[in-house]
């Protein structure tokens, strides 16, 4: 049986990799996309180290995979802290990394995923549906990447493309809040963990074609953080 092709960016580490390691346990030829890949990467079907923003190289390294049934935007940046202390570079990164990169890949993949009727999962954030104080611009970035979703899928379902987008709380195991004053407590169901999103990702892509999901959000039962 041939298998599914699918391409995860953010998967050297966090939700992309617990993403591409369930794909990969269910029956799909996974590319991951990521800065530096460490520790077990042999369900990898191909491993491509890059910076997502470096727009070229992406779209070069894409071409080269002839097919594509799933694609999943996983790479995600984030900065915290009052709206006025934000720098340009902070900001920049934030949006080519959290909202640019998906869209000019998902443009790229689906004249593929059209053939393939195929799937496209965004991974958000719930801070897409809520007011963000100390967190304005990435709240704002994965909001347009929640309405991107929500538009593109009205465009391309009458291809047979489904698209989804999933809304993870606070998620430890993540790099997300490296330039953060806090982290995830680790009182226990205080925070999500990253094969928690995969699992939803799983159920997700195993429903009938012909059904979709549209939006899913994934909390934790508590949820609560530590400061550094």
């Amino acid at each position: 049986m041939e298998l599914k092709t699918a391409i995860v960016t953010g998967a050297s580490s966090g939700i992309g990799y617990a993403i591409s390691k369930m794909l990969s346990e269910n029956g799909y030829k996974v590319y991951g996309i990521g800065r530096v890949f460490e520790g077990d990467v042999s369900f990898f079907a191909e491993r491509i180290s890059m910076d997502i923003r470096d727009t070229d190289i992406l779209l070069e390294k894409v071409s080269g995979i002839k097919e594509c049934d799933l694609l999943v935007n996983a790479a995600g940046s984030a900065y915290y802290g009052l709206a006025e202390f934000m720098t340009p570079d902070q900001i920049m990164e934030m949006c080519r990394t959290d909202l640019e990169a998906p869209m000019i890949l998902t443009s790229a993949l689906l004249p593929r995923l059209k053939d393939s009727k195929g799937m496209i999962i965004n991974i958000a954030s719930v801070t897409s549906t809520r007011i963000n104080t100390h967190g304005a611009c990435y709240g704002a970035f994965k909001a347009g990447l929640r309405s991107y979703g929500r538009s593109l899928f009205e465009e391309v379902r009458k291809h047979g493309v489904r698209v989804v987008t999933v809304c993870p709380d606070l998620t430890a195991g993540t790099k997300l809040y490296r330039n953060a004053d806090f982290e995830p407590s680790e009182e226990e169901g205080c925070c999500l963990l990253p094969e928690d999103v995969a699992e939803c990702v799983k159920d997700v892509i195993s429903m009938r074609q012909g059904a979709a999901v549209t939006e899913v959000e994934v909390r934790p039962q508590y949820n609560r953080i530590s400061k550094k």
